[in-house]
């Protein structure tokens, strides 16, 4: 049987050999642009335009056999271990809960909301691991301008909500992903485009600043977390565009993100240096933890003066948002403190290992961006609630470690976005990056 002789029907049978539809489309396109790059090299030769096409056709060999060869290529990177990973971090969340308010009369209530929470979170986070990460390009910087304006916005809705916990809180958490769109989308515009990403990440941080003429939009909880998000995710999300070249190889480039975290390192000294602001340091909450601390067991609660430690047992509340960890140290030593860390770790660590081996620039920022925000969470409340600064680090709990369910999904939603740019690696391709006029050259 003969075979195709045209570019078309070439790539038609080819791309019915492969399963994967977004596979597809990219297979096919870089597939179709080297056949009309070796038709045009026969043409160039002298051949006709229908024999240069034929022999294209020809010299890339069978299309089923090219076919299936790219099939076996381009499949979803499938990350069961990380989704396992997941499964236990949702697990441990929920046996807490329940082990929490176990033995209460209407105990049964509780087993269906937690576990209606966590059917909620896992469904989140699958379904944004199927779902195809690289639309978010087709208005990266929309959307980067939306995310933060909703990060600073939150703390005004918090207000008129009338609480101190709610989605407006964990909005915050956004912003690191609100700026790898940013820099995705003003990849092009040299070093002024990274300009404009500094000036947009640092829009929510002055709205929080005390005196700022934007302070009608301040939170309920203040400006630290938004400071310390920008700190360490948002600046995270900038070094990483410098050092893949998003915003070409100079060295200014890192300047401006060097005078980026100097700005938020000055606003987080305007907050924390203002009159009077040490005074409330937590000191007794602070010599407690030392003394725990210094004094914990490698397993079982720690033996101290029960005229300083009080009853630690009853301390330990999954409903509060400080010093949760000190008290899992208090009660069950460092393997336990280990034992409830370990599935986020784990997901952090590995995580972090597969993210280098993602081409798509893209991809790069938006895991950078989640993994940022999620290693400093873990690494943040760690420190707060082992040194017994209640509340000077951040007011988010451990990842996949919180009482209520929108902390939960937030997280998820962000692990979520990270495997789905692990189940794209094959496939995953950046838009071209449109050329610099001669004056941005110049």
């Amino acid at each position: 049987m003969p075979g195709p002789e045209t570019i078309r029907d070439y790539l038609d049978t080819v791309a019915a050999q492969i399963r994967w539809k977004r596979a597809r489309a990219v297979a096919v396109r870089e597939l179709g642009t080297h056949l009309e790059d070796q038709r045009n090299e026969f043409q160039a030769e002298g051949h006709s335009p229908e024999e240069a096409e034929r022999l294209a056709v020809e010299e890339m060999g069978d299309p089923v056999a090219v076919g299936t060869d790219l099939d076996r290529l381009h499949r979803p990177k499938s990350q069961w271990k990380m989704l396992c990973l997941l499964a236990a971090a949702l697990g441990l969340w929920l046996a807490l809960r329940l082990a929490e308010r176990w033995g209460v009369s209407y105990w049964n209530e509780y087993v269906v909301s937690f576990g209606g929470i966590v059917l909620l979170a896992a469904g989140l986070a699958a379904g944004i691991y199927l779902l195809d990460y690289t639309l978010l390009a087709k208005a990266a910087l929309p959307l980067a301008v939306l995310l933060t304006a909703a990060a600073a916005l939150g703390g005004r809705l918090q207000f008129q909500l009338g609480c101190t916990h709610d989605l407006g809180q964990y909005i915050i958490l956004l912003l690191p992903v609100a700026m790898a769109l940013a820099v995705y989308g003003l990849r092009s515009r040299g070093t002024g485009g990274l300009a404009l990403c500094c000036v947009l990440g640092l829009l929510p941080a002055v709205c929080y600043l005390p005196g700022s003429p934007l302070r009608f939009l301040w939170a309920l909880w203040g400006a630290p977390p938004v400071l310390w998000v920008s700190l360490f995710g948002v600046t995270g999300v900038l070094a990483a565009g410098v050092r893949l070249g998003a915003f070409g190889a100079r060295r200014r480039n890192w300047l401006l993100v060097a005078a980026y975290g100097a700005a938020v390192l000055a606003c987080l000294a305007a907050t924390f240096l203002r009159p009077g602001q040490w005074l409330y340091m937590p000191q007794e909450e602070m010599t407690w933890a030392q003394e725990i601390v210094s004094h914990a067991k490698l397993a079982g609660m720690v033996e101290l003066d029960p005229a300083l430690m009080g009853d630690v047992r009853l301390e330990l509340d999954f409903r509060r948002y400080h010093g949760y960890l000190l008290a899992v140290l208090a009660n069950y030593g460092w393997l336990g403190l280990a034992l409830i860390q370990a599935p986020a770790a784990a997901i952090l660590i590995f995580g972090w290992r597969k993210l280098h081996r993602q081409a798509s620039l893209l991809g790069r920022l938006l895991g950078t961006a989640a993994l940022a925000t999620l290693t400093w969470q873990a690494a943040a409340v760690l420190v707060q609630d082992l040194a017994g600064l209640r509340g000077m680090l951040t007011c988010f709990p451990y990842p996949f470690l919180s009482d209520g369910g929108t902390a939960l999904a937030v997280d998820c939603a962000l692990l979520g976005l990270l495997l789905s740019v692990l189940r794209e690696e094959s496939i995953a391709r950046d838009a071209p990056v449109p050329q610099p006029s001669q004056t941005e050259v110049a």
